[in-house]
């Protein structure tokens, strides 16, 4: 229950130790979208939208602020579809499936 929590408040570790740039706040307020790019939705008070690096940020730090390697997407979409739900792992092909799961909730019936 308690990781579940610190999952659900964003409390745990997910960088496994590696500091961030102080570059880093302004790099991701330019670069986050206003949509999840899994599933849509906008972002809210309630469903906050995050940042994720598709090459992960503790394995490829002199990524951290390469517009290339990051993708918005909400909470739901970043643990389950980014990281396979697990913070330690992750999904390369994230950007493409993401693309394709767009479109087929765009074009549910």
């Amino acid at each position: 229950m308690i990781n579940f929590i610190k999952q659900f408040f964003g409390l745990e570790d997910r960088t496994f130790g590696a500091v961030r740039s102080s570059g880093w706040p302004a790099f991701r307020r330019i670069y986050i979208e206003f949509n999840c790019k899994c599933c849509g939705k906008k972002g809210s008070f309630l469903n906050r939208l995050e940042l994720h690096h598709i090459l992960p940020f503790h394995l490829y730090p002199h990524l951290e602020r390469e517009p290339t390697n990051v993708i918005t997407l909400c909470r739901r979409c970043h643990l389950l579809l980014a990281h396979l739900d697990s913070f330690k792992s992750h999904n390369i092909d994230i950007k493409k499936d993401a693309e394709n799961l767009l479109k087929r909730i765009e074009a549910r019936p």
